[in-house]
């Protein structure tokens, strides 16, 4: 599918070459009109307006007539006070609705293959219990996103960062050694900072039952290590199974304890050694960080020889790159955001590309249950399960109500609006919309109207109301709305224009007449029908939901 503003900006710079200096030429862009202009609009004549000291409605009558002959356009006009509007030709619109028609939804919006790999990390939750309804924002923000990329023809991969190291597992081991050392006849303080939700005692009677006997006849030392293992293998499995029924899947979960104990830490340090950017200072390892933009220099090195989350970070994006990936891509929660700055100073210090590294930090979410916000917590025990969560409302439910906004505003959940079947809830909607087209198809079929497999320039000069052509607007647009969304790293706005198409849909269908008496009227409607079927499916294919058939 064509990207229409990049096509239209190739084909005025063409027509344009000899009339525009060098400076002048890249201010040829054009950009979507306003309801009722024509399609697109240039505004060069209003930037070029200062250098060449005319009137832009002047410039914009002189360049007007070399507009009007590129390939696409139908009509032109120069307008005040100094744009070139442009409406694509009849036999431009055929061209496009019935490529559009020819290509299977799941690849309508797909690229060429570029050759280029991208990692996409996201969720990364700590395997120390079950992923609360927090984590589902970021979920739906990641694999949304990873889908969205794919369309640009890039290879993506979907990672799970595996946190299996260092305090915080020692802290979850401790917990489940509290409440299962009983069942041994031993006992375990439980930390000052332990876990202390309901899946503990759970967690600790499911390794009871599969290694109580194993457990009784090793050692404090080889008992906890046992129960961080099978702790970590349950809490992930869970993770797994939580993550499926919503939708999200990884193509690798990498562990932490995989990359310090195969040294990619000492590596690192090797590296940094080896450009003279590391000293010691209190027994402890430090970075000269602030000579890549940091705010002061950050501890690689504990004095008791552990290694920071820095260094591991660092390890880990330099794995990263020696996997051949030209750029990570990291997902975050708002809790994250005073890393951006140390994790770029981090890319810069181990000589990787400048553009290497992007984080999307995403907002916290407000939980709502009959108007009254959740207080959430993991350690306190007061949380909601994500898998809870998805089997209450609906996997499609709980993927759009997660992209309800951007990634950079606070987003309000309401559970009780997500089970909602009206036409207030943005996901039936989606499912109501496409219903009503499958229905439309089906009662032409069962007449024998005409079901055209491909547009003509007759079948397009027909569609001549508001609806009919703020709908041919919708369909025309979407492969330069979805690059922009990939563009800015803003997956949200697929559900803006999935549900910005439904509503034109929705429009049209109580407006016109699809099926009538005039069977050319009803031929050219019939093909909006058909490629906003098509469309709409390729918006849930990138959002990750299903749309029936009928409801």
């Amino acid at each position: 599918m064509l990207n229409l503003r990049e096509t239209i900006d190739r084909q005025v710079g063409l027509a344009l070459r000899d009339l525009l200096s060098a400076e002048e030429a890249p201010l040829a862009c054009c950009s979507l009109s306003r309801p009722g202009f024509l399609d697109y609009t240039l505004s060069l004549p209003m930037k070029l307006a200062r250098t060449r000291h005319s009137a832009p409605l002047v410039i914009a009558q002189e360049l007007q007539p070399t507009v009007a002959g590129i390939a696409c356009a139908g009509l032109t006009e120069a307008v005040a006070p100094g744009y070139i509007n442009i409406q694509l030709s009849d036999s431009f619109v055929a061209d496009q609705l019935s490529s559009m028609l020819g290509i299977e939804p799941a690849v309508l919006l797909q690229k060429e293959a570029n050759g280029q790999k991208i990692e996409v990390e996201f969720v990364s939750a700590n395997p120390t219990g079950p992923l609360h309804v927090g984590n589902g924002r970021g979920a739906a923000l990641g694999s949304v996103l990873a889908t969205l990329l794919e369309t640009q023809g890039y290879d993506v991969d979907r990672e799970y960062y595996v946190n299996d190291y260092g305090s915080k597992m020692k802290l979850f081991t401790e917990s489940i050694a509290h409440y299962l050392f009983p069942m041994l006849g031993l006992e375990h303080a439980m930390p000052d900072e332990g876990y202390q939700g309901a899946y503990v005692p759970d967690l600790a009677q499911a390794i009871y039952d599969r290694k109580g006997s194993e457990l009784r006849s090793q050692l404090d030392e080889q008992r906890l290590a046992a129960i961080e293992e099978d702790g970590k293998e349950l809490v992930l499995a869970s993770i797994r199974q939580a993550l499926e029924e919503m939708g999200v899947s990884f193509d690798t979960w990498f562990s932490e304890r995989y990359l310090i104990e195969n040294g990619w830490n000492d590596r690192v340090l090797q590296q940094f050694r080896a450009r003279g950017i590391i000293y010691e200072k209190d027994d402890a390892v430090w970075l000269r960080s602030t000579d890549f933009g940091d705010d002061k220099d950050r501890v690689l090195v504990r004095r008791d020889g552990e290694p920071t989350y820095t260094l591991t970070d660092a390890a880990y994006h330099f794995n990263k790159f020696q996997r051949g990936y030209v750029k990570s891509i990291d997902v975050f929660g708002a809790d994250h955001i005073g890393h951006i700055v140390p994790m770029q100073a981090l890319m810069k210090s181990l000589g990787l590309p400048d553009d290497f590294l992007e984080v999307i930090i995403y907002q916290i979410v407000h939980f709502l249950r009959g108007g009254q916000r959740i207080v959430l917590s993991k350690q306190t025990g007061e949380i909601i399960e994500l898998a809870e969560l998805v089997r209450e409302v609906g996997k499609d439910q709980a993927r759009v109500f997660f992209l309800l906004s951007s990634a950079d505003s606070e987003l309000e959940f309401d559970l009780e609006v997500a089970k909602e079947k009206s036409l207030d809830n943005p996901a039936y909607y989606l499912k109501y919309t496409y219903a009503r087209l499958c229905s439309v198809e089906r009662q032409a079929r069962g007449i024998g109207a005409v079901v055209p497999p491909v547009a003509s320039p007759a079948d397009v000069a027909r569609l001549k109301t508001p609806e009919d052509r703020d709908l041919l607007k919708c369909l025309l647009k979407a492969q330069d709305e979805v690059d922009d969304a990939a563009r800015t790293r803003q997956p949200h706005r697929i559900l803006y224009l999935a549900s910005e198409l439904a509503k034109a849909v929705n429009a049209f269908y109580q407006k016109e007449k699809v099926i009538q008496e005039d069977t050319g009227l009803a031929q050219a409607r019939m093909l909006l029908v058909l490629v906003s079927q098509r469309l709409l499916q390729a918006y849930a294919h990138v959002l990750g939901v299903t749309l029936p058939e009928s409801m």
